[in-house]
């Protein structure tokens, strides 16, 4: 008897793992591969169930050979190490050679049948039946995931909206202030006399809850000067004193989509208040947040400037190739291997966990396992959507990291990081996430090439 265990992410059924199989077939099988007596159900567009009938020589035989390989390993009370008779090893613990005996059967005879039909299973089959009769053989059920598959629509003409942000003086002032700000000192003052000011707050909202209870308390620093802040919140701060309470109304927001924004009325202690003392734009301060490239501020606006410039053009790049993506998958509906999905969200979690490393965190901080995968299993999903179509497109369109593409992308990284271009050619030409990397940029310029784009200039 086998005893099932675990839950699947593909059915919720209860199952058996039956080993990984690699979607490019097996090798290294012993023996000749049989013709099994088996078929095949379609349960969705991802998702086969392969139902394998073994007869009964095969699974007696099979049983014989367990029982005799095992025995020579039994120590039992009153005979000599491996003399155990065999009808009381098969007493005692028949049920778990049996057992552990049909499960290898169950994986043999998929890999055969996956490397004779050549099938593509992707992640892990799992065994979601079992039935053993004695005298009739065995039958297995196993369900595995497969790619979906699909046409490729057409997308040549596609209409595609490539924003371009652009840079106004406000925005390097906001920039310039921002670096100015990291150096600038603090001195406690008693009255908010204009928005260099920080100010620490208590706000106590005045609508009581479904109990009949008010909220508790919340304080905080405003930065008046941040463009973030409510406007009507800071001219309600300006020109007061420590100390001073007054009643304003303002709107409550939420993270959650599903909670209605609506007017709170509050009332508002101020705690304390520091003055915020800007360095002045020197020769020397301006070497400082330069890193020695700029003497003067108007050096320093003309590098922030070519900064914000390389941002933005970076930045409307990336919303081109995220409009073209959602454009392309809103064209291509097919059902995303939960396999996938699943191996996604594994990642997404230890990118989580490599950054807590990195800033010095315990690995898990702030990250609820549970929660996390139930609020980005739609993100997983899509990526692994991208991931399916993106490689269909990119067969389609015959796209290779050939020789010479990786001599140029060699070329090019060795001055940026100082490293002989023939080193990284080597690794370049065993790197598949290289050639991958080098497939995709093809793709993108193969798309741009196809699409109909406008441009939309941005100036907020």
């Amino acid at each position: 008897m086998v005893t099932c265990a675990g839950s699947s992410p593909v059915s919720g059924t209860l199952i058996t793992p039956i080993g990984r199989i690699s979607p490019i077939g097996h090798r290294g099988l012993i023996g000749k591969v049989l013709t099994v007596e088996a078929k095949i159900t379609d349960k969705s567009q991802v998702l086969r169930e392969l139902e394998i009938f073994v007869d009964e020589a095969e699974v007696a035989k099979a049983f014989d050979d367990a029982y005799k390989s095992m025995r020579p390993k039994i120590t039992l009370p009153g005979f000599r190490p491996g003399k155990a008779p065999m009808s009381v090893v098969k007493k005692l613990h028949g049920d778990a050679i049996e057992g552990d005996t049909l499960e290898k059967i169950a994986q043999e005879k998929f890999k055969e049948y996956a490397q004779e039909q050549k099938l593509a299973p992707i992640g892990q089959p799992v065994m979601t039946d079992l039935h053993r009769h004695h005298g009739e053989g065995a039958h297995f059920k196993i369900s595995y995931e497969v790619k979906p598959e699909f046409d490729l629509q057409d997308y040549s003409g596609l209409e595609i909206e490539h924003p371009v942000y652009t840079v106004t003086d406000k925005d390097v002032e906001e920039r310039v202030h921002y670096l100015r700000f990291n150096f600038s000192t603090r001195e406690e003052t008693q009255e908010i006399k204009d928005t260099e000011t920080i100010v620490n707050i208590t706000f106590q909202e005045q609508e009581a809850n479904e109990a009949g209870e008010l909220p508790p308390p919340q304080t905080t620093d405003v930065y008046l000067h941040d463009p973030q802040v409510v406007t009507d919140l800071r001219d309600a701060l300006l020109n007061k004193k420590v100390g001073d309470k007054f009643a304003i109304t303002l709107p409550k927001t939420s993270d959650d989509p599903k909670v209605e924004k609506k007017d709170v009325p509050l009332e508002v202690t101020i705690n304390k208040a520091e003055k915020v003392i800007l360095p002045e734009m020197t020769e020397e301060f301006s070497k400082k947040i330069s890193r020695d490239k700029a003497t003067s501020e108007l050096e320093v606006r003309l590098l922030v400037r070519e900064e914000l410039d390389e941002n933005s053009k970076r930045r409307g790049i990336e919303a081109l190739e995220s409009n073209m993506v959602n454009a392309l998958l809103k064209k291509h509906q097919f059902m995303v291997p939960r396999t996938i999905t699943h191996a996604l969200l594994d990642t997404m979690i230890q990118e989580l966990k490599d950054e807590n490393k990195r800033r010095g965190y315990p690995e898990d901080y702030g990250i609820n396992e549970e929660e996390y995968r139930k609020m980005g299993w739609p993100t997983a999903e899509t990526r692994g959507k991208w991931l399916i179509l993106r490689d269909k497109l990119v067969e389609a369109e015959n796209l290779e990291a050939s020789e010479d593409d990786l001599a140029a992308l060699a070329e090019k990284d060795a001055a940026q990081y100082g490293i002989a271009k023939e080193n990284l050619l080597k690794y370049y030409q065993t790197n598949e996430e290289i050639k991958e990397k080098v497939k995709s940029e093809k793709l993108v310029a193969r798309l741009k090439e196809k699409m109909k784009i406008t441009e939309k200039v941005i100036t907020d």
